[in-house]
Order: structure tokens, then C-alpha cells, then sequence
């Protein structure tokens, strides 16, 4: 009988740690917890799979075979079911603290616009398929990233790779704005659209209020948009497309460094290096004509 009490009174004590223990002590206090796995930001094979299928109906609709403005409308369309299905299914799969914002399907919906331009800029495979690479990837891998950031999770690497992301996304749009192929107010929207997407996404890494970050974007967008239209159109659209990157480059970081926490005055400095640079590039090449 002994022996059994014995026995009896040892089982709880080893369920008993210092996690019990500290469970105890937060509820005493009151202090409701929540127990997290690593499921909570699951990888993103289903995203990357989507992201891949939609490439791939991309390049079915590619502009040679449909023309351009059945591909234009056919490929919107599809971005903006993709930002609505991404949005869908992290609503069923995220815990409600985890989900992404609706603002983390900019990128993705810029990278499909980014794919249709060069599938309709060249039919080289050398270029169209690491573009739908690219595309697939950013698809795939964008919301992941809005989880990790919901949860806490975002290290500078993560934040690094998003703006490695943006930059190879937005390359392609402003190429294909400031190469002349397009009427310029075709050119002027195809430049606005691309950088405010790009531009949200990555203010709004910089952990600035949704709000500013789509006003501040809007301003960006606006004023390459009002670029394309002054600078001249005729020959050398990848350096123009480079000074754009550049400028672009330099307002976003500027604007990040300036309203987010801590400002920090190194980084206003080095960015505002950046847009000096471009500037005067730009302001150069319109006095030369």
C-alpha cells in the first residue's frame, strides 16, 4: 500500500517543469498565452505551386498567340484572382494574429505584370524563363514572408531577400516603360502601377502604417510616371530604366529612414546620395537633349 502511494504521489511530479510552473504563474496573474507550433507559419509549397500554375497560364496567354490587349486583360484578371485566392486560402490556413495584410499581395500582382512584359518584350527562353522563375517565386514566397513579419519572425535576411524581390520585379516594368515601344501614356501607367505595388510592399516592410505607406508610394509613383512622360523617349531605354531604378532606389529608402521608427540620420544621408545621383544623371541627359 505503501509502495503504491509511493508511486501515486511521484507521476505528477514528472509532468511537473518549469513550463508548468511558469503556465501556473501566468495564469495567476492573469496572463492568457497561446501555444504556438511551427505549423503556424507553414511553408509555402502551396503558394509556390500556385505561383507556378499561374506562370504557367501566363505563358499560355502570352501576348504573340492572343495579342496584346486579350493578354493585358486576360493576365489582370488572373492577378487579380491570384491576390484574392493568396488572400483566401492564408485566411484559412494562418491563425487570425499570423494573416498577412491584403497590401502583401502587391508584389506578387506586380511580379505576373512583370512576367506579361517580357513575355511580350522578347521570346527568348533565356529571359521569358527566368522571369516566370522569378514571378513563381515571388507568388510563392511573399506571403511567407507576411507571416514570418506577423509572427515576429523577420530577421534582416528576410527583409534583404523582400527588397531583392521588388528590385527584379520592378527592373522589368520600368524597362519596358522607357523603351519606346509604348504610347507614353501607356508607358506613364505601366511605370505608376509597377511602382506603387513595389513601392507599398516595401514601405510597408520598413513597418510604416499601411496608410503612408500607400500615400508615400502613390507620391513615388507619381513622380516616375512624370518622368516617363518628360524624358525623351528615343534610344538608350535601359540607362533611362536604370536611372528610374536608381531614383526609385533613393525616394524608398529615403522615405523609410525619414517616418520610421528611430529615424536615422546615416541612412537619410545614404539615401539621399542615391537620389542626388539619379537626378543629376537625369537632369544631365535632359540638357544634352
Amino acid at each position: 500500500m505503501q509502495r503504491g502511494q509511493v508511486v501515486d504521489s511521484q507521476g505528477p511530479r514528472r509532468r511537473r517543469g518549469n513550463a508548468f510552473y511558469a503556465e501556473s504563474a501566468r495564469a495567476a496573474l492573469g496572463i492568457r498565452t497561446e501555444v504556438r507550433s511551427l505549423s503556424d507559419v507553414p511553408l509555402p509549397l502551396v503558394h509556390t505551386a500556385l505561383g507556378m500554375a499561374v506562370c504557367a497560364v501566363v505563358a499560355a496567354l502570352r501576348p504573340q498567340v492572343f495579342g496584346l490587349r486579350t493578354s493585358v486583360l486576360a493576365c489582370g484578371s488572373l492577378a487579380v484572382a491570384t491576390a484574392f485566392t493568396l488572400i483566401l486560402y492564408d485566411r484559412l490556413v494562418y491563425g487570425r494574429d499570423l494573416r498577412v495584410a491584403v497590401a502583401a499581395t502587391a508584389l506578387p500582382v506586380a511580379a505576373i505584370a512583370a512576367f506579361v512584359v517580357v513575355l511580350a518584350g522578347t521570346g527568348e527562353l533565356s529571359l521569358r524563363v527566368p522571369a516566370g522563375l522569378v514571378a513563381a517565386l515571388v507568388i510563392g514566397g511573399i506571403p511567407h514572408l507576411g507571416g514570418l513579419r506577423a509572427a515576429g519572425r523577420e530577421g534582416t535576411s528576410t527583409r534583404l531577400l523582400r527588397d531583392g524581390a521588388g528590385i527584379a520585379v520592378l527592373a522589368p516594368l520600368l524597362l519596358a516603360a522607357s523603351g519606346g515601344g509604348l504610347a507614353t501614356w501607356s508607358s506613364a501607367a505601366l511605370c505608376g502601377c509597377g511602382v506603387l505595388l513595389v513601392s507599398a510592399d516595401a514601405l510597408l516592410t520598413e513597418e510604416l502604417a499601411g496608410r503612408v505607406a500607400v500615400a508615400l508610394g502613390i507620391v513615388i509613383a507619381a513622380l516616375l510616371s512624370g518622368l516617363i512622360v518628360v524624358l525623351p523617349a528615343a534610344g538608350r531605354g535601359a540607362v533611362r530604366a536604370g536611372l528610374l531604378l536608381l531614383l526609385w532606389y533613393g525616394l524608398r529608402g529615403l522615405a523609410a529612414a525619414a517616418l520610421s521608427r528611430g529615424r536615422r540620420t546615416g541612412l537619410i544621408a545614404e539615401y539621399g546620395m542615391f537620389v542626388a545621383a539619379a537626378v543629376g544623371a537625369i537632369a544631365a541627359g535632359v540638357l544634352r537633349g
